[in-house]
Order: structure tokens, then sequence, then C-alpha cells
């Protein structure tokens, strides 16, 4: 499996619609921190910041700035620094610090540092009940945080458990067709999609598509986000003939909208592009991918995450492509971006990774690509914890190496284990089970032991007749996927 940057990225506004997690959401506390901050009650303040510090106003800004341009560690230690000046200034408990707890746990999940963000939102939470209620619009803001955090994390009953308190205040407070609750809907259907219990999520999406076109009207940008992402359902559901026009309507609201080189069209760009790519149409998608790069190099800089991504997908296309040359010059370009970036134990590392691994495992150039699927494995394992599912995603692949070797013995333990894993956590009817009966199956029929394949392939048969979606597991991931910011 290739892995895809949906799994890491922290949102805007909802789940699986933007590039990261809290992406717009940031840029909304962060205005709603500038009226705080410009209340008479705070002005006060201003002066006990040291001498060679940011005012407010400056610190709002430069929070702002940083984190458009990817330099989160700079942004961490200036919110790390605001926080203990919020802490002495009006006490732990404090609204203002609950903001900026947030703030800084929103920025460690963007750097996929999870355990250094779950503390901070949890405590934003906590004193937000503690001064607000439990049933404050404060505290389903920062439910849903949580939930969000703890969907990356693969606590998916978690993540249902926050979710549902947070529709069930907002829902209470702003009625069922606010767009807030939309905002929910979606991170639920998200959720639904993710486990492969595709006839919950489809009406939850479309919930949602409704009442942001009612709210904003047919062409506003969160229609196209809403869009794509239920692009994106039908694709994994396998209704190609409902993919397209969704990904192009999207693509035309931002355009029309945004404008022709702004990078939520730059974004809706790859999405299409990585639809033809798997439908390998790749004239159609070779163009739209070198577009959207265009864009990321002007609005980001060459050195941008952004631009790491597309590398990786136009890596993908060429190793679709079989130009095999030029995707193992992508790859690797796209690695180093993202370790200057991101840090070398970042997931999204770990993703171009098992990528150019791929590539060298389909061709036989095993030495090479061993030691990548285990750095790789290693990462996920740290970010994510040994029970997660984009960790058995890496020991499906790693297995897989080791099958096409010849050496089964390293790759059971390997394919069972990722098995285990992808049972607990996605449920035993997910199609990723498909792929590890798959393997299981062949891998003993290969090793001359038909009694222990004839389970895993009757059970995948079972699967199968049931007609249970496809998705786009394999032993390759697909190519990682951007969703508008």
């Amino acid at each position: 499996m290739r892995p895809s940057e949906t799994d890491n990225h922290f949102m805007t506004y909802f789940q699986n619609m933007f590039e990261s997690i809290f992406a717009r959401r940031f840029l909304i506390i962060m205005a709603l921190f500038a009226v705080l901050l410009s209340s008479p009650s705070s002005a006060s303040a201003q002066e006990e910041f040291k001498p060679d510090s940011y005012s407010k106003e400056e610190f709002r800004q430069k929070i702002l700035s940083l984190s458009r341009e990817g330099n989160y560690a700079e942004a961490i230690l200036l919110a790390g620094n605001e926080l203990k000046v919020r802490e002495e200034t009006y006490g732990k408990e404090d609204p203002y610090v609950a903001e900026t707890a947030q703030i800084l746990g929103q920025l460690h999940f963007k750097t996929g540092d999870y355990s250094k963000a779950e503390p901070l939102l949890k405590r934003s939470l906590e004193i937000r009940q503690k001064t607000r209620g439990p049933k404050d619009l404060t505290v389903a803001e920062s439910l849903n945080d949580l939930g969000q955090l703890y969907f990356q994390m693969g606590d998916y009953s978690q993540a249902q458990s926050l979710y549902q308190r947070a529709l069930e205040i907002r829902e209470k407070e702003l009625g069922d067709g606010h767009s807030l609750v939309a905002v929910i809907l979606n991170n639920q259907a998200e959720l639904y999609r993710k486990v492969g219990r595709y006839p919950q999520a489809e009406p939850l999406y479309l919930r949602s598509l409704k009442i942001w076109e009612e709210t904003y009207g047919p062409e506003h940008t969160t229609v196209a986000n809403s869009l794509n992402n239920l692009a994106l359902f039908y694709y994994q559901l396998g209704e190609y003939d409902r993919v397209e026009p969704l990904y192009q309507q999207s693509l035309e609201i931002y355009e029309k909208t945004l404008g022709e080189n702004h990078p939520n069209v730059a974004n809706s760009l790859n999405n299409l592009a990585e639809f033809y790519r798997k439908q390998e149409k790749y004239e159609k998608a070779e163009p739209l991918y070198l577009r959207s790069l265009k864009i990321r190099e002007y609005v980001f800089g060459q050195e941008s995450p952004k631009v790491a991504s597309t590398l990786n997908n136009l890596a993908g296309l060429y190793f679709g492509m079989g130009d095999n040359a030029r995707a193992e010059l992508f790859y690797l370009k796209s690695l180093k971006l993202k370790e200057k970036a991101l840090g070398p134990e970042h997931p999204q590392v770990a993703q171009t990774l098992n990528n150019l691994a791929e590539l060298y495992r389909k061709m036989k150039f095993y030495d090479q690509a061993e030691p990548l699927l285990q750095r790789s494995l290693m990462i996920k394992d740290r970010a994510y914890g040994s029970e997660h599912p984009s960790v058995a995603t890496a020991l499906n692949n790693l297995a897989g190496l080791y099958y096409g070797k010849g050496e089964y013995d390293k790759a059971e333990p390997l394919y069972k284990r990722a098995f285990q894993i992808w049972q607990k956590s996605l449920g035993p009817t997910h199609p990723n089970i498909q792929i590890a009966l798959g393997n299981l199956a062949n891998l003993y029929y290969r090793m001359g032991e038909p009694i222990k394949a004839k389970p895993y392939a009757a059970r995948l048969k079972e699967l199968q007749e049931d007609n249970a979606p496809q998705s786009a597991a394999t032993t390759q991931i697909p190519p990682e996927k951007i969703r508008p910011d």
C-alpha cells in the first residue's frame, strides 16, 4: 500500500476536506483571538511582554504568517512563549489560556507530534468545561478538535464519541441546519468512510452538503470542499462515473471564487489528477499535476511541504507510466524537502520512504527497498502507536517485500500482525481485511501449505460475495492526496 497524505493532515473546518486538519480553523481562532486581544480588559497586559518579545497583535500576525509558510518550529516556539505569558498574566484556568493551549496543540498536531498535541487540547477542553460549562459552544469546538486528533491516531471509537458530544451541543444551541453542525456531520462521515461503514457515511455527507448549499449558496468554497469529499467517497465505493463530475464541479467553484492561482485550486487540480492517474489516464493527469506544482511553488516557495507532496504525486504518475528514472528523481526530491521542512521523523516522510521503496521493490532492488520500509515502519510506530492502521500498512508492505524475495518465514508474522491490527481497528468487514486475507492465502499456497491457506481464502470469498467495496488498499498505497484548505 502506498500511503496517502489524507491520513495525516490538519483540518480546516472538517476532517478530510483540507490538506491539514486545523488549517482554516486555526485562522478562525486567531481572528477571534484578535478581537479579544483588542478589548480594553487586555490592553494593560500589552506592557507585560518583555522588550524583545512581540506585542499581542504582532504575535497574532507572526503565528499566521509562520503557519502559512509552513514554519511550524518557530510558530510552536512563539505559541509556547505566549502560553507562559498568558498563564502568568491571567492565571492557568483563564479562557485566554484555553485558546492559546488549543492553538499550540493544533500546531503540534500539524507537525505530527500527537503526544504533545493531546495534553494541550485536553487542557483547553477542561478549562472551557470548567469556566463556561459543559454545553458551551467552545466546549463543542474542543470536543471536535480532540475527535480529529483521535481520528488521526486511529482511535476511532473515541473520536466518534467526541464527535457525537460536539454534535449534540451544536444541534441544541444552533439548530440542526447550522453550518457548524454540518462540520461535525462531515467529520462523522469521514470516520465511517475510513472504517468502511459506507452506508452510514453517505447520508451524513449528503446532509452536510445540503446544509452548506442552503447556507452559503451552490458556488461557495465550503460547498466545493464538500463536493471533493463526496467524490473521494464515491471513488472508494467504485462508482467512478459519479467521481469526475464532482471533482470538476469543485475545481470550477474554486477557480471562479478564488482565482486560477489560489492554493485551493492547486489542491483540487491534484485530486482530479489523482483520479485520472488511478484510471491510467496519464495524459490527462500530468498537465494537472504540473499546473498544481506551479501554483504551489509560486504561493509557498520551492521548499514547501506542499511542493514536496506534488513532487511525490508526480513521481507516482511516472512510476505508473513505467518511467522509473523520473519517478526515482521526483521521490528523492520530495523526500529531501519533507525531511528539511518537517523533520526526519514526520509521518509524511514515512509516506515518501514507502513510495520510494515500492519503486525499488518493483525494480527488484530489494537491498535498497528494505531499509526504507523499515524506517517508514519505525516512524509510523513512533508517531501513531503500534496498533494504528497505518502501522499495519507499513507491516503489510514490508511483508510484501519479503514475499517478493521468497523469504516467506519473514513475511508470515508481518502479514499476520497487519491482519490483526486492521481487524481490531477497522473491523472484520473493512476492505483492507480482503487485502490481508488474500496476502495470507497466497503466502501459504506459495509455501506449500494449502491447509493453512484455505480458511483465509474461504473468508475472502465470503467478503467478495457480499460485494464489500474495495478500498484503494493493496500491497501498494496510492500516492498522497491533498484536499483543499
